[in-house]
Order: C-alpha cells, then structure tokens, then sequence
C-alpha cells in the first residue's frame, strides 16, 4: 500500500486537511469549523471539526494506510493543550496517532504550519496575520518556540478591530484625536452613533450587527485616506509583529544579531491585495529586527502542515514535491476565511 500523508491546520474561523501522496499530488481534503479548544464554543466541539475535516480528507482512503500526520492547531499552546490532543486523537483517530509511536504523528500550534509555505527548510519564523495572529519558530538544531500567550497585543483582523474601536470610543471622550474610523465603523456597523455601538457590543446579550472581524476593511480604508488613527494602528501593528518574530527567533537559537533569519509572512489578512498590515510589518523590520529576511507564503498553511507531515516521514520536500502540492490543492475557497 501506498502511504498518504495528512495535514490539518485548525483556527478560530475553519479547520481545513490535506491529504497527499509522498510525490506531494493531493488525493483528498476536508473542511469544517472552529478546531481552538479556547475559540469553540467547548473543547468537544473544536474536536469534532477536527476529526470531521480529518475524515473528510480521509474518504475512499485507509486510516492504515496514513504514514505522517501533522496537526496544526490553534490553541496548543501549553504542555496540557497538547496533551489534550494526545488524548483526543487517540480516542477519535487510532490508527493516525499510533504514527506518534514513530515520531510520524506530531501536534503542535497551527503558527508553524506556515513556516514551510515560504522556507521550505521549515527553519525560521512565521508570522501569521488572519482572524486572529500567531508567530512560531524552529531552529537549526529543531528547537521550536511559539509565542503563543506571551503576545500581549491583539492582532490580526480581530485586533485591528479592537484598536479602531478603542480609537473611536477615545475621540468621542475627547481623550483622543477626531478620526474618520468613527463614520467608517458606524457606517459599517449600522449604528447612529458611539454610544449605541458601545451598547450593542457590551450590553447583556449584545453583539455585533455583522461580522466583526470583516470590518478591518475599513482600518484598511481609513488608512489608504491618510486618517492618523488608521495609519498609527497599523505602524504599531507591524512593530508589535516585527518584535515578536525576532524574540521568537533568538528564543529557538538564532543569533538575531547577525545570522539571517527566514521570516515568512501569511495568513488572509498579510495574504490580501495591497494589505496595510503586510506594508506595516515589511517597514518594521529592517528597524526591529534586521537581520530578517522575509519572504511571502506562497502556499496556505494547511499546504505547509502536509509538508511537515512529509518531511517528518522521512520525504524530501523538494521543489518538485511542492510545485506539485501547488499543482493540485483544492479550489481557492478551500481555505478563504
């Protein structure tokens, strides 16, 4: 029998799995929802969307048949998170997690996913900038590091939101300066003022009219028309970011001072046309961290977690093998949030 290799990259907004040959060509995928123990609605469900994206892949192929799983999931963020997984892919999937017995099966969080999607050494840092954001790093010797908690800033569309919010409450207090994020978010939101989005958003049972972390777009638009707020957000994004990738880096033994770091840069909000986000963190690295050498994703992450599946089986993840993988991945809305 031929072995399969799968890879499963798991977020707050969809869980999504590949499963390909050892040559990289894709024979099966799958995808379902929220697979965060701390995003979903409980730990039972984020583990159901796991196991449901997994089996879809799995379809018309022979769990035995597997040879290297990597799971790549948000939230594995402590030693009892991975434990957790341990214990739930033993129980839902035995045949996979016996792989772990041969060091085929690993679970780790889904910020490394994306390392291989632009170094294809799977060494360096990913920053990931989607819903939400993760930075992770392996080293030259295998240490791996993710930032994880230790992020004290929120990021990605959800944090972007959170600042143009806190911009807009401020201005109405006069405790901050006039900004246009104020008529964009209103406008967007569909609330005749400040204080009825405030209400909305903090009132026993409130919530949002639409989805917040779509209206990043706006942040996007304020910026690109000069507002001062939008544009400070976005610098202090990109520096926020830049910091975190080179702790990251030194924390898995590069030396940040002089050795080039691979720094790849993903995730939908980094990935979009003409992203400010992106432009944020490329102007902040060469301050911050400068001995980085960033490089775009050229593959979803979930392409990167059936890499490191290949790689951790023993393949040799060559360009052949990815230019393959490329080849035959699904359909764009595959892995749009």
């Amino acid at each position: 029998m031929t072995p399969l290799y799968l890879g499963v990259d798991a977020g707050n907004s969809k869980t999504v799995a590949l499963l390909c040959t050892a040559a990289g060509e894709v024979v099966g995928n799958g995808r379902s929802g929220n697979g965060d123990i701390y995003g979903a609605p409980s730990e039972r469900a984020a583990v159901e969307a796991v196991i449901a994206a997994v089996k879809e892949a799995l379809t018309g192929a022979q769990p035995d048949g597997i040879g290297g799983a990597a799971f790549r999931l948000a939230g594995v963020d402590w030693p009892e998170d991975h434990a957790f997984w341990v214990d739930a892919l033993a129980a839902e999937l035995p045949d996979v997690a016996a792989l772990r017995a041969y060091d085929r099966c690993s679970i780790s969080n889904d910020g490394f996913a994306a390392i291989r999607c632009g170094e294809p050494s799977g060494i360096g840092v990913a920053v990931i900038g989607g819903t939400g954001s993760a930075v992770a790093g392996r080293g030259r010797g295998g240490a791996e590091w993710s930032m994880s908690f230790w992020i004290q800033d929120a990021h990605g569309a959800s944090g972007l939101v959170a600042g143009a919010l806190r911009a807009v409450y401020r201005a109405e207090l006069g405790l901050g300066p006039k900004t246009a994020l104020t008529k964009r978010l209103l406008a967007y939101f569909g609330y005749a003022d400040a204080e009825e989005m405030l209400h909305q958003f903090t009132r026993r049972g409130g919530r949002p009219s639409r989805p917040w972390h779509t209206a990043a777009r706006e942040m996007a638009g304020a910026a690109a028309d000069g507002d001062a707020e939008a544009l400070r957000i976005l610098r202090e994004h990109g520096e926020h970011l830049a910091d975190y990738a080179r702790v990251t880096a030194a924390r898995v033994g590069f030396d940040v001072a002089s050795e080039e770091v691979p720094v790849v840069l993903a995730g939908s909000v980094i990935d979009a046309d003409g992203s400010p986000v992106r432009a944020a963190v490329l102007a902040a690295l060469p301050e911050r961290f400068a001995s980085a050498r960033p490089r775009l994703a050229t593959l979803p992450p979930v392409a990167g977690a059936a890499l490191d599946a290949l790689a951790e089986a023993g393949v040799e993840v060559t360009a052949e093998v990815i230019a393959r993988l490329r080849a035959s991945m699904p359909p764009p809305a595959f892995v749009r949030t």
